[in-house]
């Protein structure tokens, strides 16, 4: 049996201090996130997307115990390796469940800058999951939007619309929905191939507005979308925002799709709002596309 390090035991000891510090102020009540916390850490990350900070930067966070910490943003890594997404966000916002904040499976890489920090900006790297399924050949970029309406209209033949169609039938909501948002609904296009799962998704978006109100604004937001994903969904009359816009839309007046998304909605919603009609399930380990 190997001799216990002190040195790991005071880490971890300070560790556990930190998550029962962050569990208890949660339970008080202190939330992790707020719109104005979250518009923040935006304007920070608007500066990097506009080319400001490319070699990286330090940058200062607010922790959950409302102590500012100063954090290196390091840039891209410029190599990609075979199973990863290209042609997303250069930099986004990573953000933290309570349950990360207050878990740690690992003391070598647990960073103690990080520890009260709810989010980050950070430069991704997007790795497609395991045991991808493309139904169609790869297309030209010219060609994608066709591909997108063929898949959709192929799909609203089928009994699984017809199902979809049938549980919304049966949803009475008392208020006028004003926006459909779609988060993390993952990048429609993959190795010139449109994958037909994220395709489902996104119709979803306009299937919603089309039951509860026509009148209504459709947005999607997903760090993975490329240029070639913006194009279709443009040509589907969606509108693509940027991160952290689609959280700031959330009201109580908004429809909020969210499927397999790689950030903690439930925290998230549960802190700056009460969406009108949820619709979401969790993160499936090796089912989908990059998240």
């Amino acid at each position: 049996m190997e001799p216990r390090n002190e040195l790991d035991d005071n880490k971890r000891s300070r560790i556990n201090s930190i998550c029962q510090d962050i569990q208890a102020m949660y339970d008080a009540g202190t939330p992790l996130f707020t719109k104005d916390s979250i518009r923040k850490v935006g304007e920070e990350l608007k500066r990097f997307q506009n080319g400001e900070h490319d070699d990286g930067a330090t940058i200062t966070f607010k922790g959950i115990n409302g102590v500012d910490y100063e954090l290196f943003v390091d840039p891209p890594i410029p190599e990609r390796g075979e199973n990863e997404h290209v042609g997303g966000a250069k930099w986004m916002i990573s953000y933290k469940s309570i349950r990360y904040l207050t878990t740690c499976q690992d003391i070598e890489f647990f960073k103690f800058e990080k520890a009260y920090l709810p989010m980050w900006i950070c430069a991704p790297i997007m790795r497609l999951g395991t045991g991808l399924e493309f139904k169609h050949p790869p297309t030209r970029p010219e060609e994608d939007f066709n591909m997108y309406q063929a898949i959709v209209q192929q799909w609203k033949t089928s009994q699984h619309f017809e199902q979809v169609q049938d549980v919304l039938a049966s949803v009475e909501i008392p208020f006028a929905v004003t926006k459909v948002i779609g988060l993390g609904l993952g990048p429609i296009v993959i190795k010139s191939r449109v994958f037909e799962r994220c395709a489902f998704q996104h119709a979803l978006v306009p299937v919603l507005r089309q039951r509860f109100s026509i009148s209504s604004s459709a947005y999607v937001q997903d760090p993975a979308y490329t240029q070639r994903d913006r194009n279709i969904l443009h040509s589907a009359g969606l509108t693509v925002l940027e991160d952290p816009q689609g959280l700031l839309e959330l009201d109580e007046y908004s429809i909020l799709l969210t499927i397999s998304p790689n950030l903690p909605i439930e925290d998230i919603v549960a802190d700056i709002c009460r969406p009108g009609i949820i619709i979401w399930n969790g993160l499936t380990p090796n089912s989908g596309p990059p998240r």
